[in-house]
């Protein structure tokens, strides 16, 4: 079987999930990297990293709105970068793969210590979609502090209704709404808190439906927090890729002669957002610039950056 094959094997269950955050497809990937390093036919410590490098350009591709996928890239193809023989490759790879999917809950838990200062003493949080990230927030310190969570149902694959489901199970008290009520919902709350895809040059990637939100929220005083570790921050210059049409049916059946659109993301600008919660600290948007200022791209994710960068 040749490399583009394989890669397209090992890379199809990470395509067809519609409907994890940007955390648990961080794991995927990293199984799906870690599995490549050991199973890619390569005669040389370049024939792996270009093999490698194909497999990540399968991944890019797979769910091009995943920052954690760019950063797990950059952290396994730079291990890769610095080996000195075939076999060095296949286990720093291996090595940087493994590391990176046991870091991710850890991750997530630095994340909630950091949120719990930003979530008020009582009231109506807001939020959409369902982050792997703000669930365990707010699980962990809405129902001590009162909290009532409203939950809209993002559609198209209402993956809302599992994360109100999961919210009530763990006792927390939950509302729940359309999407369309957002903008008259948002009025009553005392705060905002969504998850990210990414965190790049255009803002926020998130599920679509946060920008209308984080507006609403913005001008009625409601400020809105975003919890991303820093694994969610793209470099600058990064494409945050919009253009990732999925299936109308989705949507509706619709009757011949009706174009269905269905795209899951949208980007929210910075000036909606009061500050993202890492798992470092509480930054504002000036202090996250920086962050991402000091990154670096391996050679491979160099090249595919400005080839990837479509409109959006």
């Amino acid at each position: 079987m040749d490399v583009e094959s394989v890669a397209e094997e090992l890379v199809a269950p990470l395509r067809a999930d519609a409907l994890s955050g940007a955390s648990v497809l961080g794991r995927t990937a990293a199984v799906v990297l870690r599995r490549a390093a050991v199973r890619l036919k390569a005669g040389s410590l370049e024939e792996l990293r270009w093999g490698l490098g194909e497999v990540c350009r399968q991944i890019l591709y797979a769910q091009p709105a995943m920052a954690p996928l760019v950063t797990l890239i950059r952290q396994v193809m730079g291990a890769v970068e610095h080996a000195g023989s075939l076999e060095d490759g296949r286990l720093a790879a291996a090595h940087a793969a493994d590391s990176f999917r046991q870091g991710s809950e850890e991750r997530i838990r630095a994340v909630v210590a950091v949120g719990a200062a930003v979530l008020p003493a009582g009231g109506t949080v807001a939020t959409l979609s369902s982050s792997a990230t703000v669930q365990a927030l707010l699980i962990e310190e809405a129902g001590p502090r009162g909290i009532t969570v409203l939950c809209f149902e993002s559609r198209p694959l209402n993956e809302g209704r599992i994360f109100a489901s999961a919210l009530a199970e763990a006792g927390v008290e939950v509302r729940y709404a359309v999407d369309a009520a957002a903008a008259k919902l948002v009025v009553e709350c005392d705060a905002v808190v969504i998850g990210a895809d990414s965190v790049g040059d255009d803002g926020v990637m998130n599920k679509i439906g946060s920008k209308g939100l984080a507006q609403a929220a913005h001008a009625a005083g409601v400020p809105v927090y975003v919890l991303a570790d820093e694994t969610k921050m793209l470099p600058v210059g990064f494409p945050q890729i919009l253009d990732d049409d999925r299936p109308g049916e989705e949507v509706w059946d619709a009757p011949h002669g009706v174009e269905v659109w269905n795209r899951y993301f949208e980007l929210t600008p910075m000036v909606y957002v009061q500050a993202v919660v890492t798992d470092t600290g509480v930054l504002e948007p000036s202090e996250v610039s920086a962050v991402r200022a000091s990154m670096e791209l391996p050679s491979g994710l160099q090249a595919w950056s400005p080839q990837s960068k479509r409109d959006v």
